[in-house]
């Protein structure tokens, strides 16, 4: 019996992540409404707040998988998609010039560091979608026991 619990549950947490730190320059001080607008939206394709509507699709689709509810290898694909997906527009966003923004809007500390926060939880969600894909065999093909 191969583990798909845990691959399945790192995911469900990093998706999870995503999303509660992508509300931080919401709920936190220090940043101005106008300003969290200008961070999220002036760089890259989509911006996280949209980005984080995916993640929270891949938590459901990863949460289904390893509950049985959803076929696993159908839950593995999706993810697989999904968690590429949210990484990349991640990294577009990350890397596409908003640090040199984040000093102009506001100044706390914890904004410079923000985005990689993001990026790392993205990551995870990617690595746990291909560790989850790769515990039920989608990725490779597992070699018969001898009986």
């Amino acid at each position: 019996m191969v583990d798909v619990q845990t691959p399945a549950s790192v995911g469900v947490v990093s998706a999870a992540t995503y999303a509660a730190a992508m509300v931080v320059p919401y709920v936190a001080g220090g940043v101005p409404g106008g300003a969290v607008e200008t961070y999220y939206t002036e760089f890259g394709i989509v911006g996280p707040p949209y980005v984080a509507v995916l993640a929270l699709v891949c938590l459901v689709v990863l949460g289904a998988g390893r509950a049985g509810r959803t076929a696993p290898d159908v839950a593995a694909g999706v993810a697989l998609v999904l968690g590429f997906v949210v990484t990349l527009l991640t990294a577009t966003w990350a890397f596409g010039g908003v640090g040199e923004l984040v000093g102009s809007l506001s100044t706390a500390a914890w904004l410079a560091y923000h985005r990689w926060v993001l990026l790392a939880a993205a990551l995870g969600l990617l690595g746990s979608s291909l560790w989850f894909a790769d515990a039920i065999g989608v990725l490779r093909v597992r070699p018969e026991p001898a009986s």
